[in-house]
C-alpha cells in the first residue's frame, strides 16, 4: 500500500504531533515515521494500523489511492 504523505501530515497537524512524537506513540522507528510523514513509498498493513491508531484516524485514510 502506498503512503499518502499529505493525509499523514494533516492528521499530524490535527493531533498537534511531531514526527518524533508519532514514532514514539506508534511504536515505530524514527525512520519509519519520517517516511510516512515526508518521503512516502510503500508500507505494510501493520504499520498503517499503528500510525493510524497513534493519529486517531482510520488506517485506510492514510493510503494513497490513484
Amino acid at each position: 500500500m502506498e503512503i499518502n504523505v499529505t493525509a499523514v501530515r494533516l492528521a499530524m497537524a490535527d493531533a498537534g504531533m511531531t514526527v518524533s512524537q508519532l514514532a514514539k506513540k506508534a511504536h515505530v522507528s524514527q525512520a519509519t515515521a519520517v517516511r510516512y510523514a515526508s518521503k512516502g513509498g510503500n508500507g505494510g498493513p501493520k504499520t498503517f494500523h499503528k500510525i493510524g491508531q497513534a493519529l486517531g484516524v482510520k488506517p485506510s485514510t492514510l493510503v494513497l489511492v490513484r
